[in-house]
């Protein structure tokens, strides 16, 4: 059985959106795409089950953030 856990899935959903932004995907649905991957990684691990769907809302939604803090925190260090 394979278990994916909280902080993997994070890691694995912004590897996947950085690969499809270096592919040609627009930045712009980085976020979007990271739900998506989130949804789809949770799905697979714990089945089509309200647990993989929240739980996959969960990783891409905590990829996003992750994104949105690096991009405050580079934005505020350029001003």
């Amino acid at each position: 059985m394979f278990e994916l856990y909280g902080v993997g899935a994070v890691a694995l959903c912004i590897a996947l959106v950085e690969v499809a932004k270096k592919v040609g995907s627009p930045s712009r649905f980085s976020p979007i795409l990271a739900l998506i991957i989130g949804v789809v990684l949770g799905v697979c691990a714990y089945g089509m089950t309200a647990q993989g769907v929240v739980l996959g809302l969960a990783a891409g939604a905590s990829a996003v953030g992750v994104y949105s803090g690096t991009k405050n925190v580079v934005l505020k260090e350029e001003e």
